[in-house]
């Protein structure tokens, strides 16, 4: 099947159930939902998001390199049906499995933040499924995204699968992203069911149709996606082009790597990665580091890097007692599309560092990376020219940190179009892979919020206060709108309060009928 053939399967005609469901009549007409509405239905002006369907650029340099790092070993279950993209080894911490039956599975990589929760009754009964979550590093299966060259990857590309796995209500896969001021952004979703076939554009935000197969929900720190096809999926963004030319943002950071051992009279290569500041950087590149025998020594601040003309990624080092760079080369610069268009691999690059002096104690090295910042740009973007820096007086590998290993999950505190929380770490999360709504629990509220009201206290009101309403339709042509904001709920709102938290909202809606189903819940989990 070729790629339009491919394409136009994902894009098929809304089905009679769909029809059915917009003729209706809420009291909220769906022909008055606009496709082009704002992110926030209250802040945010209107828009219109593109991606140009153009050939990526891909060029290296000689002081740039990119990751080759191989997968990791699978599980030996034997229950797994072969993938093209789970058939490889694999390491545990980019690869979890497990058994779907008609109860769901919510599967989870906690070191890259990124969790598919398959929902109860998603599958017939009787029926039971392998099922697997996994981090794509590996170069070959990263076929180009037919992007423009202003666009760029801002999550991992994530697989689950089977790809031949058929569910009867959408999955919910949650991806961390890197974006930074997200009104700037235009966010396209693309997907591919192997590693041969071309990637397909899903969706771009703020121009989903009746026939848009997938819904993506954009937060501060992640993406969730819903969507009834398993396969890889990646978040791809540029600058938006509305009322006025934007300029979008994305953080990174840098990590400074070495040899595990120091030869007493001979140079020593070290090397620094530059990589998206998702969870799991870390390990990636300790990864890429064991590859070659060598070890990770330090650690940046956040680089906010921009797409401003065609302004490179500037890498100064300094040495401190008894080392200095050779041949000069205390500066690098790495040319703006190798950044940008760097196709989530571990970019790098190299200095070589030769001894002065064999009995100096005071031992530092000093990187500093920065972007060049054009004339005239707006005050809000001043944080692009704020320098990330890392320093290390050793040769010391670094300690693991589980702090940078994930983002926090609060889902009630909105910046724009998100709701999330505004730290980097949030230890107060549900560490369990059990859903907090039972199936009855689920359906009773499903029966109180699903018809319409005069008041709009019902499934609508729960999107808005749960800051998921940008695009109702999708909610609308489901058998039950309810049921799949609770999906979405119960991936995006992993905090031990959630649950208090969506009492609470229903209080505000004034739905004490919902209330009561909620407080009867038996706090079997410390969430309540």
């Amino acid at each position: 099947m070729g790629e339009r053939a491919r394409c136009a399967n994902l894009t098929k005609k809304p089905t009679d159930r769909e029809r059915r469901k917009v003729a209706l009549g809420y009291i909220y007409p769906l022909d008055k939902v606009s496709i082009n509405e704002s992110y926030s239905s209250s802040t945010y002006s209107k828009r219109v998001c593109s991606v140009e369907s153009l050939e990526t650029s891909t060029n290296t340099s000689a002081d740039s390199t990119y990751d080759q790092a191989p997968m990791l070993p699978p599980s030996s279950s034997p229950a797994i049906r072969p993938t093209t993209l789970v058939e490889e080894p694999f390491r545990g911490t980019e690869v979890t499995h497990a058994t779907l039956t008609p109860a769901g599975a919510l599967l989870r990589l906690a070191t890259y933040s990124t969790a598919l929760l398959i929902p109860e009754g998603a599958i017939p009964k009787h029926q039971r499924h392998s099922v697997a979550l996994s981090i794509v590093r590996d170069d070959k299966h990263h076929v180009p995204v037919p992007t423009g060259p202003r666009s760029t990857y801002l999550s991992p590309v994530v697989f689950c699968g089977p790809v031949d796995t058929k569910v009867n209500k959408p999955i919910v896969m949650q991806l961390p992203h890197c974006a930074e001021n997200l009104s700037d952004w235009a966010f396209s979703l693309y997907s591919a069911p192997d590693n041969v076939t071309p990637w397909c554009k899903v969706v771009t935000i703020g121009e989903e149709t009746l026939n848009t197969p997938a819904l993506v929900q954009i937060d501060k720190r992640y993406a969730y996606v819903l969507t009834e096809a398993f396969g890889k999926y990646v978040l791809v963004g540029e600058s938006a082009t509305d009322i006025q030319e934007r300029v979008a943002c994305k953080k990174l950071r840098l990590f400074i790597c070495g040899p595990s051992t120091v030869p007493e009279f001979s140079d020593v290569s070290l090397r620094v990665y530059i990589v998206e500041d998702n969870p799991g950087a870390e390990e990636r590149c300790r990864h890429c580091e064991q590859e070659i025998g060598g070890v990770l020594l330090g650690r940046s601040t956040v680089l906010h890097f921009a797409d401003v003309g065609q302004a490179g990624l500037n890498i100064d080092l300094q040495c401190v007692g008894g080392w200095r760079a050779k041949s000069s080369s205390e500066r690098q610069t790495i040319p703006f599309s190798h950044v940008w268009n760097s196709a989530c691999t571990a970019l790098h690059c190299s200095f070589t560092l030769c001894r002065t002096e064999h009995d100096k104690c005071d031992f530092k090295i000093v990187v500093q990376a920065s972007q060049d910042v054009p004339q005239g740009l707006d005050e809000r973007l001043t944080a692009i020219g704020v320098p990330a820096t890392l320093s290390i007086s050793s040769f010391v590998p670094m300690a693991k940190d589980g702090r940078h290993c994930q983002h926090s999950s609060s889902s009630f505190e909105t910046m724009t179009i998100c709701s999330v929380g505004s730290g980097d770490h949030n230890t107060n999360l549900l560490a369990t892979d059990r859903f907090r709504l039972s199936k009855d629990v689920k359906r009773k509220l499903c029966r109180c919020l699903d018809p319409p009201t005069q008041k709009r206290n019902d499934w609508r009101m729960l999107a808005a206060h749960l800051n998921v309403d940008r695009y109702l339709t999708y909610f609308a042509t489901r058998p039950s709108p309810t049921d799949q904001i609770l999906d979405l709920w119960e991936c995006r709102n992993r905090d031990l309060n959630a649950l208090q938290q969506l009492i609470e909202i229903c209080r505000t809606m004034e739905r004490p009928d919902a209330v009561a189903i909620l407080e009867q819940i038996q706090p079997a989990a410390p969430w309540v």
